[in-house]
């Protein structure tokens, strides 16, 4: 690609009236690695914030003005172009295959509008964000490879004079962007990259000055910050930025206009232009060589950064030299090595580490009571502990159904047992901002154990008018777990500590399509899950089916569920009304013909027998209260941690004796 674009006249770095900034005359062509060895550049700002300024509707994205309204594109450019950027982005960010079937249409207009824009008086900057995928969607490195590498083909296809990445928060997945990034540029178009930092730090755990050296080491030309959490995010991070590129990679600034306000039932960023301009100063002189605006700035916050660059004088040369135009830039095949690097540890957790020496751990749950009488379900719990559970499980709400709070319970559990406290957790019922500090709260409770879920929706507890939140699904409740273990929180801040939790998730035994189940499982294995619970089983041929598919993940601990369906009624309700039960038509046959003073009876032996059958395949064992009768979980649990139960001998009775006088027993059905 032949550059073309021109260098505006070198005095605007030494005071020349800003207003004339725009009109200064060309005097020679660079290319754009050239141009910023020379002086600091400004690019442009924010285009949804300014879109939305004047008054479009941004809820179909705003990229998809580019063939809607391409007005609307030009005039935004325009007026960035007229407030002193040197640089503009197009309006591509998230125009890919996974938000809308027009992306290669909306990529070729968005790189159309921006050159037509420009003018040959800025670069033009192909812009592209991290693609999100939901945890539903099938995900793996390919086909995000896959993706990135048909944008940035189009974008480079229609001419624009640099790649840019922008608004990463994880490194593992700008190593995927930046290597394809840099295949299709082939060192003809430069690539640069800008991540969310905060205080110096990706979400992901790594530091400022690592990233920068190993995407420079790459042949990344540039390395920066931008949205995030403001200036503060640029003060932590630009020092390792600049120190870490070094005079391999340029250093950019893109930074939020401080941080968003709610006016007049609207999200609003208060202007801080001139403090921003004051700023610029400072990032100039640590190395800053590109700077421009992000969420909540407007071309009269790009004004002011030309303004204040404008009357520096003694301006730093920059270190970085420029490669020859049409070096190739080497693309490794694989990630850099991360030994070096801040990583996300694996931890076993409190809870894990408390069983690990257990031969048969056993997780008893109990539900917290749906009233303020908490004390019933206290003496049950404590009675389970005393049967020998190693655990107590605490659904959250289950069903949809209110419940008190889990984490106080557990934190009553902690402390009068002494006791481990494996807290459910759903997605359904916080947002990320909520759930994080729920849980730094259960890390100071003493919590080591939780299970991710994603929760039943609010409509299966008669809440009609309630909308779940599911901000998260149960992955990324993982994910975020795994997070605060390593010591940040989602946004990469250090909170000052580790959390020690053991990381469970569910598995649907019953499920229909178990490989579905297990390529959900997988997900969460590769995010950080530690241990299994699954829904009950009740046949051997069942249990034995999910052992088997789970002994594919021989990492995690699993614990197999069982539930004693102590009456005709309970049986038939998890049956036919509880998401993911299926109890054998044997059982239910059985069942239906006994009396209820003989139905709990046949239940539990019916669970223990099963449970015995399968006692070598078995590694741990879940136990659920048949609802608030804990007295039968009790009397299991002293039958299975004793293993001296005589199995024979009960047997034989029930076949001697029969139930309800029928001459008949379970082992029959």
């Amino acid at each position: 690609m032949t550059y073309h674009h021109k260098l505006l006249d070198n005095n605007i770095f030494t005071g020349l009236s800003p207003d004339c900034l725009p009109c200064y005359s060309v005097r020679m062509n660079l290319t754009l690695l050239e141009r910023l060895q020379q002086a600091p550049l400004v690019g442009d700002g924010a285009m949804g914030t300014y879109l939305h300024e004047l008054g479009f509707d941004l809820r179909n994205r705003p990229e998809q003005l580019n063939i809607t309204n391409p007005d609307a594109i030009r005039r935004v450019h325009a007026a960035y172009l007229e407030a002193g950027a040197e640089l503009i982005r197009t309006n591509t960010f998230a125009a890919n295959r996974f938000s809308t079937d027009q992306y290669q249409a909306l990529l070729r207009a968005g790189v159309a509008l921006a050159k037509e824009s420009a003018n040959n008086r800025a670069y033009v900057a192909g812009a592209i964000g991290p693609i999100t995928l939901s945890d539903d969607e099938e995900q793996s490195d390919e086909i995000l490879r896959t993706a990135y590498r048909e944008q940035f083909d189009l974008l480079c296809s229609e001419g624009v004079d640099l790649l840019l990445l922008e608004t990463f928060e994880s490194y593992d997945h700008v190593v995927i962007a930046t290597q394809e990034a840099l295949a299709v540029a082939g060192g003809k178009i430069p690539v640069f990259v800008n991540m969310v930092f905060a205080e110096g730090v990706l979400a992901s755990g790594e530091g400022a000055q690592i990233i920068a050296e190993r995407l420079s080491r790459w042949g990344v030309s540039g390395v920066g910050v931008n949205c995030g959490r403001g200036m503060q995010a640029v003060r932590a991070a630009i020092d390792g930025l600049a120190l870490g590129g070094g005079d391999r990679s340029f250093t950019c600034v893109f930074p939020n206009a401080g941080y968003p306000e709610r006016i007049g039932g609207r999200t609003a960023y208060i202007d801080t232009s001139l403090y921003l301009a004051r700023e610029v100063v400072t990032w100039v002189r640590k190395g800053a060589r590109i700077i421009g605006g992000c969420c909540g700035t407007t071309p009269e916050t790009i004004r002011a950064i030309r303004q204040s660059i404008a009357g520096m004088r003694n301006v730093p040369s920059s270190p970085v030299v420029p490669p020859q135009h049409g070096q190739v830039h080497l693309t490794p095949l694989t990630p850099p090595p991360r030994e070096n690097m801040t990583e996300s540890t694996p931890i076993k957790g409190g809870f894990l580490e408390a069983v690990q020496k257990v031969s048969l751990p056993i997780i008893a749950e109990i539900d917290p009571p749906p009233h303020l009488d908490l004390a019933p379900m206290l003496a049950g719990a404590k009675a389970l502990c005393a049967a020998g559970a190693d655990a107590i499980s605490l659904a959250e709400n289950p069903l949809a159904s209110a419940r008190m709070e889990n984490f106080f319970v557990a934190h009553r559990l902690r402390q009068e047992t002494g006791k481990q406290v494996v807290c459910h957790l759903t997605g359904r019922d916080r947002n990320a901002l909520a759930t994080q500090s729920a849980l730094m709260a259960a890390h100071a409770a003493g919590i080591e154990a939780i299970l991710a879920v994603t929760g039943d929706p609010p409509q299966l507890g008669g809440h009609h008018k309630l909308v779940g939140v599911y901000e998260n699904t149960s992955v990324g409740l993982v994910r975020m777990l795994n997070t605060l273990n390593n010591g940040r929180s989602m946004s990469g801040r250090d909170i000052k500590g580790k959390t020690n939790f053991s990381i469970g998730v569910a598995f649907n035994s019953a499920a229909a399509n178990l490989e579905a189940e297990l390529a959900k499982l997988r997900k969460k294995a590769a995010e950080g899950a530690q241990f299994v619970m699954t829904q009950p089983v009740f046949d051997r041929d069942q249990a034995r089916r999910v052992l088997e598919a789970l002994s594919a993940f021989p990492t995690l601990h699993i614990f197999l569920g069982f539930l004693p369906p102590i009456s005709e009624r309970l049986a038939l309700y998890l049956h036919n009304e509880v998401p993911g039960i299926r109890l054998p038509e044997a059982f239910l046959k059985k069942i239906s013909s006994l009396d209820p003073a003989d139905q709990e009876r046949y239940a539990t032996d019916e669970t223990l027998a099963l449970i015995e059958s399968l006692r070598s395949e078995l590694k741990g064992l879940y136990l659920i209260t048949p609802g608030t009768k804990w007295q039968v979980l009790e009397k299991m649990i002293r039958s299975v941690g004793s293993w001296q139960y005589q199995w024979a001998v009960a047997v034989g009775s029930h076949l001697r004796q029969g139930y309800g006088g029928q001459g008949s027993s379970w082992q029959n059905t």
